[in-house]
Order: structure tokens, then C-alpha cells, then sequence
């Protein structure tokens, strides 16, 4: 089953964990990246309330800006729901989506951003997801599930939206400036994706690289991946306060 068809196979079935954040303390949030998406996704506020945190934030890129970038809408024109008919099924056009936002903020080499998946565990509901820069066009790597597998790879290629460490000649490849570890129902409609495109941009922004990844990732791909779930979750209750995450809510054990 494709990855479109299993996202929205899942929408019926969508996780509401009861934990949520109060909009008072959104701008902890959202120095959390991407892996903070499900306490706004869960906290039920409307999108002109997160911007304005975003706004009150002081941070370079606000939802009405992805919107307005990305999606070629003023926010004042975007209905209460969020949707405004666009939004990505895969990282190709995700990908699009957050270089238009780049370039619409000035960023040099917006082309060479990335956002990447590892979409093994969708069937169970979640989804690896990093924002990466690669200046390279074309990439020769190893196969990330049969590593004596040698790929080359261009944008016409969906395995091209994975995160590579190293190219087949043991050269850095990949650089790593956020990475979360979701629920699919928090990236299943466009205002979740305009606020995940918003915390993934301000993150790039920020120009602070993170070398974290990799190692959830090869657990991610082992099958672990309700411990990485978790073990963001954690990190990130712990930066806001919370005494726990949505992870407990949904009643989430690692394997």
C-alpha cells in the first residue's frame, strides 16, 4: 500500500491524547522544532492563536508566512478549518512546500533543503520525519534497508527523500537540522502541515545543525519505534514543564 493510501487509511483512527498545552506556553514549544507538532495539534487552538505565538515569539517565520509562501494564500483568506484545498501525501512535495517558505525568507541555497522520511512504521501510525541540507542533486548511497545495495538517486526518485549520512564513499552527506518523531494524524491535514512547515523553517533559520538523529533513526529502522516516540516525547514534556507527554496518553511501551 502506497504512503498516500496509508495516511489516509489512518485518518478514521486518528490518536487524541487528552495531555495539551495551554498558548501561554507555545513559545517554549516551538523552540522544541517539529517534535513539539503534537502538543499544538492536541491543544485544539486555532491557527490565528498560534500565530500569534509564533509572532510573540519574535521568530523569523509565522504560519500566516507559510501560508502566504507555501501555499499561495493570504491568512486572512484561509478558512477556520485550515484548508485551503493544498497540502503534501509525500515528502516531494513537502519538500517544495518548505523551499518556497526558504526562499520566501531569504534563505541562500533554499533548493538544498530537504524534508525526508522513514515511513516503516505508518502502518502503525507513526512517522520518522528530519529537514536536511543537501546541496547534491544526485546522490549515490547505500540502500537504507539492504545496505550492500548500492543506489544512485535524483529528486525523481522517492527513496531521494531519505536522510543519507554518508554517500558510498564514506563522504558526509546529509546535515541535520531538525528531526521529529510523529503520530501520521499530526501531519494529516494542511493546518498541522502549515504549523509543522513553520517549526521545521524556523529551525533551519536558527543554523544550528543536530547530530541526534542518526541513531533514532537506526533504531527507527530496527522496528524500535515506539522508544524513539517516546524518548522525544520526553525530552521535549521535560523542556515544557509537563510532568508527562502525549506519548502516556497514548499508552505507548517500546517494544
Amino acid at each position: 500500500m502506497s504512503t498516500v493510501c496509508l495516511l489516509l487509511s489512518l485518518l478514521g483512527c486518528a490518536h487524541r491524547p487528552a495531555v495539551s498545552l495551554s498558548p501561554d506556553r507555545f513559545i517554549d514549544a516551538i523552540g522544541a522544532g517539529g517534535a513539539a507538532l503534537p502538543y499544538f495539534v492536541y491543544s485544539k487552538t486555532s491557527l490565528p492563536e498560534i500565530n500569534q505565538a509564533f509572532k510573540a515569539a519574535g521568530l523569523p517565520v509565522t504560519v500566516e508566512d507559510t501560508y502566504l509562501a507555501a501555499f499561495n494564500t493570504s491568512f486572512e483568506e484561509v478558512p477556520a478549518d485550515g484548508n485551503t484545498g493544498q497540502g503534501f501525501t509525500d515528502m516531494e512535495t513537502a519538500t517544495r512546500y518548505l523551499q518556497n517558505l526558504l526562499e520566501f525568507k531569504g534563505v541562500d541555497n533554499h533548493q538544498a533543503y530537504l524534508l525526508t522520511s522513514i515511513d516503516t512504521a505508518i502502518s502503525e501510525g507513526f512517522i520518522l520525519i528530519a529537514a536536511v541540507y543537501r546541496p547534491e542533486n544526485t546522490v549515490s548511497v547505500f540502500n537504507k534497508f539492504n545496505f550492500l545495495a548500492r543506489e544512485t538517486l535524483s529528486p525523481d526518485d522517492p527513496a531521494y527523500f531519505r536522510a543519507y549520512r554518508m554517500d558510498v564513499e564514506q563522504n558526509s552527506l546529509d546535515i541535520v537540522y531538525d528531526w521529529a518523531a510523529l503520530p501520521v494524524d499530526c501531519i494529516a491535514y494542511q493546518a498541522r502541515q502549515a504549523v509543522l512547515l513553520t517549526l521545521v523553517a524556523n529551525k533551519i533559520m536558527a543554523g544550528k545543525a543536530t547530530t541526534d538523529y542518526w541513531p533514532q533513526e537506526r533504531q527507527w529502522i530496527a522496528g524500535n519505534h515506539l522508544a524513539v516516540v517516546i524518548k522525544q516525547d520526553l525530552m521535549v514534556s521535560q523542556q515544557l514543564g509537563l510532568d508527562h507527554g502525549f506519548s502516556r496518553d497514548l499508552n505507548l511501551s517500546p517494544r
